[in-house]
């Protein structure tokens, strides 16, 4: 609970530092995809981190397993679903598929439509799932040094079993999850065309303007 309230204030916080602010809609959206994805991330590591530790002949505890698994999500993991989804919008652009429209990540419609979220969400979770298992071969292949490097960082906590739980489970997630947050909202938000762009501006200063000049016209008048 105080994870999600973390992440999610932080999110909130982002929002209103964006060049061009979303409707809360279209935040809710967006925050919704990384919101099942971390339920997802959350379960699939706690399976992956008893199974590694009982399958893989590797001198590690759960503890350590879960934190490798979850630093690789954050890290490794951001940038492996950025190329993914960068992967999926140019299949999507391709004369073989032709369907453009399914290549505008963050793009709901106006207003905003739930069909179009719900194949979007559809499209993140998949590319979730393919995340998630390349990081899992990663693991198993390179098992023995991510295992000595954890027991390396985490091992002086071995003597502490209840802060170590607290730091693997708590505070490492907390900053990892808020950067990897971050960094996947910026590329999972609409990308404006330039001229888009410079029409959301155009408005927004006519607005101002019609705003402030409104109450002379009608006096002049």
């Amino acid at each position: 609970v105080f994870l999600g309230a973390v992440c999610m204030a932080s999110l909130i916080g982002k929002r209103f530092t964006d060049k061009v602010r979303r409707s809360w809609k279209v935040w809710f959206f967006d925050t919704a995809k990384q919101g099942t994805q971390a339920l997802m991330n959350h379960i699939i590591n706690i399976g992956l981190s008893m199974g590694f530790g009982e399958w893989l002949e590797v001198d590690a505890d759960p503890c350590n397993w879960y934190w490798i698994n979850m630093s690789m999500d954050c890290t490794l993991g951001v940038a492996i679903m950025f190329l993914l989804l960068r992967t999926l919008q140019c299949v999507y652009r391709s004369k073989c598929v032709a369907r453009p429209e399914l290549a505008r990540c963050g793009h709901y419609g106006d207003p905003p439509d739930l069909k179009i979220f719900f194949r979007q969400l559809l499209d993140w979770q998949a590319l979730v799932i393919v995340q998630k298992l390349l990081l899992a071969a990663l693991v198993i292949n390179f098992r023995a040094g991510l295992a000595a490097f954890a027991s390396a960082l985490l091992g002086w906590l071995d003597s502490f079993p209840r802060a170590k739980l607290v730091v693997v489970m708590v505070l490492m997630p907390v900053v990892l999850n808020v950067f990897a947050l971050w960094t996947a909202d910026s590329f999972l938000q609409a990308n404006l065309s330039d001229g888009e762009e410079l029409q959301v501006r155009e408005s927004l200063v006519a607005g101002a303007i019609v705003g402030r000049d409104g109450p002379m016209l009608q006096v002049d008048e």
